[in-house]
């Protein structure tokens, strides 16, 4: 049997329950009676574990934090893993597609979470499926575990993984972030840069931490009509990412427009909300709290995502250059705030990065709230897991030259021991990862498929 070829016998299957799946919208939401990440994240979960029960496989869902899928038999003591999540983030602005509606259109299916994450676990879900018919002896047994709240807080892996002491996989792999293998993924540290303000307006940009934001929206006075009306034309000219005015209701309206991108990645992108502060610079701004935000954006951000003016440029060999971007901004209980989500390189620590920045922000009256850290993953290039993964990828694509890559994006792989990313964005494929019009080329498939069964296989075997 050419377990290859008859793996490619599901490709229409999937691609049905993959259109169920991204339909279902798993933006995480308030928290409901037995609905930890709200109704969305958990409807996504109960469909991956109906299709994997109707595919012959034994499922338990963990009270809709997260849920497992097992193929074998209970007495294999080593297991597998396959890990990835169900939810996703806000869609955004600006789609020429409906966002949840998985349509394809030039073979390409549409939907927030084609490609992160719901995509690449459904084909391992099939590539499991393919496996079991297929009646191979395996010595470990496959479990692929579903985690409902990976984009907002990881609440899911604490409580399978923390709460209840579920048992870890002796070698795993997470299908969420590129081919080949990520061996290593940068420390991220998130928090919120806040100041008092009495200010009488209205700002909103973006809308979760972890992507550039595309929007950003502020109300000022009508008594900065005239500068805005002389700075604006002379800030606009030559860029091709422009900020706008209105007047509404006796306030002046300012949209700046930019590019979202993951944050792992905020090069890509265009962050609309420091191209708003850059401009608001050049204003005499009085508002207090405002004042002080625009001052520090000025000084120490402009449209950098490295650190630079920060003091923070921290690189290292193994996985690159510090990112940070700055994805939200409100104004909430009398502060305004900005939300920070920073990737820094493996070799770094975090205490060492918040005490610097503790004493930048303290020299514009500026406070940082910590809300979330992740240790960076490095393993190490001769790990059997990065191997036995490297030699799958390069015998099922012929791609001898990419070598391991490092990652500022923060995968599953942090939750357990032994675990890399492996997939599913293959090479010279585009990365619409958090950003408008994500989509999953169907053609890759027909090397996906094949791909994840065989790494299943060796892993396994």
């Amino acid at each position: 049997m050419d377990l290859h070829k008859e793996v490619l016998k599901y490709k229409d299957e999937l691609i049905k329950s993959l259109q169920e799946s991204i339909r279902i919208k798993s933006v995480e939401e308030e928290t409901k009676p037995g609905m930890p990440f709200g109704e969305g994240p958990a409807k996504a979960l109960e469909h991956f574990l109906s299709v994997g029960e109707k595919l012959g496989f034994k499922v338990e869902n963990f009270d809709n934090y997260a849920g497992h899928i097992d193929f074998g038999n209970e007495n294999q003591e080593e297991m597998v893993g396959i890990l990835g999540h169900v939810d996703v983030v806000p869609e955004g602005n600006g789609w020429d597609f409906d966002p949840y509606g998985a349509e394809i259109v030039d073979n390409k299916m549409y939907g927030r979470g084609t490609l992160d994450d719901k995509g690449p676990m459904m084909i391992c879900l099939y590539a499991m499926k393919a496996l079991k018919d297929a009646g191979i002896p395996l010595k470990r047994k496959v479990r692929m575990i579903l985690g409902a709240n990976e984009e907002t807080g990881w609440g899911c892996m604490n409580h399978y993984f923390g709460k209840l002491q579920m048992p870890h996989p002796v070698v795993s792999f997470t299908p969420d972030s590129g081919f080949p293998v990520t061996f290593a993924e940068k420390g991220i540290l998130r928090g919120l840069f806040k100041i008092k303000t009495d200010a009488n307006i209205f700002v909103k940009a973006g809308n979760v931490f972890n992507a550039v934001p595309e929007t950003t929206t502020i109300s000022l006075p009508i008594s900065y009509k005239e500068v805005i009306e002389k700075e604006l034309p002379i800030y606009n000219e030559n860029k091709e990412n422009k900020i706008s005015f209105e007047i509404l209701e006796n306030k002046i309206i300012l949209t700046s427009k930019g590019v979202a991108a993951h944050a792992a990645h905020p090069s890509l992108g265009y962050n609309s909300l420091s191209a708003l502060m850059i401009f608001l610079g050049k204003l005499p701004i009085a508002e207090n709290g405002l004042k002080e935000m625009v001052k520090f954006f000025n000084e120490k951000i402009q449209m950098e995502f490295n650190g630079k003016l920060l003091g923070l440029n921290l690189i290292d060999e193994p996985s690159g250059e510090i990112t940070i971007n700055f994805g939200k901004c409100y104004i909430e209980n009398g502060e305004l705030i900005v939300s920070m989500d920073m990737r820094y390189p493996v070799t770094f620590e975090a205490k060492d990065i918040k005490e610097k920045l503790f004493s930048t922000l303290n020299e514009y009256g500026l406070t940082f709230e910590p809300l979330k850290e992740e240790k960076p993953l490095y393993v190490p290039k001769d790990n059997f897991l990065v191997k036995t993964l490297m030699e799958v990828y390069q015998d099922m694509t012929g791609d001898m030259e990419s070598q391991p890559i490092s990652t500022g994006g923060g995968t599953y792989a942090k939750a357990v021991s032994n675990c890399v990313a492996f997939g599913a964005l293959l090479k010279d494929t585009p990365d619409s990862m958090h950003q408008k019009n994500e989509c999953i080329d169907l053609k890759t498939l027909d090397t996906l498929l094949p791909l994840f069964v065989e790494t299943i296989y060796r892993l396994a075997k």
